[in-house]
């Protein structure tokens, strides 16, 4: 756009540079990076304290392409993506209108980073460790879809940032299928890649999983993520980076 927006940009890459990737921030980092991405969203002639401009603005800054996004703009549904940087969750809290996100307490709990993001998204916090937050959280997820003719859930289903190819089925948490069955709303994988400011990055939605027996959601859902990020052409979809902690297999991590 301009020369200062050039260098609000790389302000942003050198924050990811020193942070060590888009893969692993404390909530604290996470408020200085937002609060960068505001910066270059306003340059934009944009407003990102609101979900449409804050997304379109990231859309620019990260060169987001979003493939079949218009085929669950209106309808009842639960969105399952992979998770793969930390700004998966402000990304899919905005994709569209009415979506609810299950992000993990710290996201939540920490004040300066909630006030950011209570402006643009709506939250509800986990505590993966805490079965009964489990079981408040999927009531929550449920009574959302139920309040209105449209209404997105948005769930991680790896339930911690990782690559698919080091993802079994048994690592898929079967949240997202309770809640599609509780509320008669089909869930919708969702490849995403790794954002990036320098490379294009593909958000490709899929078809419904059709799952009847809770013990298949994560082999089928693992399947059509394999074949969704298979479908990038032009360049291939890129391999994600990832910290020495989101390289292990999710069975051998803590959260």
């Amino acid at each position: 756009m301009n020369e200062s927006y050039d260098t609000e940009i790389e302000k942003l890459n050198s924050l990811i540079k020193e942070y060590g990737g888009v893969d692993s921030y404390t909530t604290d980092q996470a408020v200085e990076l937002i609060e960068q991405l505001n910066r270059i969203i306003r340059q934009q002639g944009l407003d990102p304290e609101t979900r449409e401009g804050f997304f379109e603005g990231v859309c620019r800054i990260f060169n987001i392409e979003l493939i079949n996004r218009g085929n669950y703009e209106q309808g009842k549904y639960v969105f399952a993506p992979n998770h793969i940087s930390e700004f998966d969750g402000p990304i899919f809290g905005t994709i569209v209108p009415n979506v609810l996100v299950v992000a993990k307490s710290d996201w939540v709990s920490n004040p300066n980073l909630n006030r950011l993001l209570e402006k643009i998204c709506s939250l509800i916090s986990v505590v993966r460790t805490d079965k009964s937050s489990g079981m408040k959280v999927l009531r929550g997820c449920v009574d959302h879809l139920n309040a209105s003719a449209d209404g997105v859930v948005n769930i991680f289903v790896q339930q911690t940032i990782a690559d698919i190819d080091i993802t079994t089925p048994e690592d898929i948490a079967i949240g997202a299928w309770i809640v599609a069955q509780k509320a008669s709303a089909p869930v919708i994988p969702v490849y995403c890649e790794q954002v990036s400011s320098e490379h294009p990055t593909r958000i490709v939605f899929g078809e419904p999983i059709v799952c009847a027996d809770k013990d298949d959601f994560g082999k089928l859902w693992l399947e059509s993520e394999l074949a969704l990020r298979d479908s990038i052409k032009d360049p291939a979809a890129r391999k994600p980076v990832l910290c020495e902690k989101h390289q292990k297999p999710i069975s051998q991590r803590s959260f």
